[in-house]
């Protein structure tokens, strides 16, 4: 597992192995020039194994991923206004490295109404909530990402932490639907302030979330994929120097031996 320059997390997979894992004879790092920073994004993971709030240093380099207008355009070619009579359910979140919970989330708010729009909040409001260096994804890769998935029919950019009823109106929101797992470890804006109009409009409605993966699953299984790489680098520095000294070694005592003749 690694992290690449952008802060994109690389080799995470549903079944949580990796292609070559047996193999160490490609298995070479290359660090010269570079700094030996104690700070990884392994080990300065804001969430621990339980899910608590560590508040140790930040989780990894936000990304600097470029969005062009084109990207935008290709990304939503099948986004269409909701039809007269729609039923629109909103959602929102950070959607930060999108992944199967998210999917399955928005997968069955999908099935309470016609249209579902989803709101994705702006970096510095994940980041107020979240802390550390979230969100991984900055807000136009979190889009993307969001524009890929089939059950979504729009995204809200920079969408406001309130849900107001001018935003009910202009959007002509139904629903406003919230699951029951969040990758949050603040309440900086409390859950009642956030959805206040909506629930005195009776139109919010919490749904059990279908599954419990959140980001603190990936980043416990790339801790966990750490320590066995860094074992496995061990291993091999080890196999090198002593195939290193075996060679040099017996090289030198061969020369001595003839120059004792």
């Amino acid at each position: 597992l690694s992290v690449s320059n952008g802060g994109l997390l690389e080799g995470v997979n549903g079944d949580n192995t990796h292609r070559g894992e047996e193999d160490d004879s490609d298995n070479e790092i290359h660090n010269e020039g570079e700094e030996n920073d104690d700070v990884s994004v392994l080990t300065a993971a804001n969430y621990n194994d339980n899910g608590e709030d560590n508040d140790v240093g930040v989780l990894g380099h936000q990304s600097k991923f470029l969005t062009t207008s084109m990207m935008l355009r290709l990304f939503s070619a099948g986004v269409k206004h909701p039809e007269e009579g729609m039923r629109v359910v909103y959602v929102d979140g950070a959607w930060d490295m999108f992944h199967c919970g998210h999917v399955d989330f928005l997968e069955e708010a999908s099935k309470r109404g016609d249209y579902l729009i989803v709101g994705i909040h702006g970096d510095s409001v994940v980041n107020k909530r979240r802390g550390g260096n979230l969100p991984l994804m900055n807000l136009h890769e979190r889009v993307l990402s969001v524009l890929g998935c089939k059950y979504m029919n729009d995204v809200l950019i920079d969408a406001p932490m309130e849900v107001t009823p001018d935003m009910i109106a202009s959007l002509r929101i139904t629903e406003v639907v919230h699951g029951t797992e969040s990758d949050d470890s603040s309440n900086d804006f409390s859950f009642d302030d956030r959805y206040r109009f909506p629930k005195e409009m009776g139109i919010f409605t919490t749904i059990q979330s279908p599954s419990k993966f959140k980001l603190q699953n990936i980043v416990s299984r790339m801790q966990k994929k750490q320590v066995e790489f860094q074992r496995k680098i061990d291993r091999k520095k080890a196999a090198e120097r002593e195939w290193f000294d075996n060679k040099y070694q017996n090289g030198n005592n061969k020369n001595n031996n003839g120059t004792g003749k």
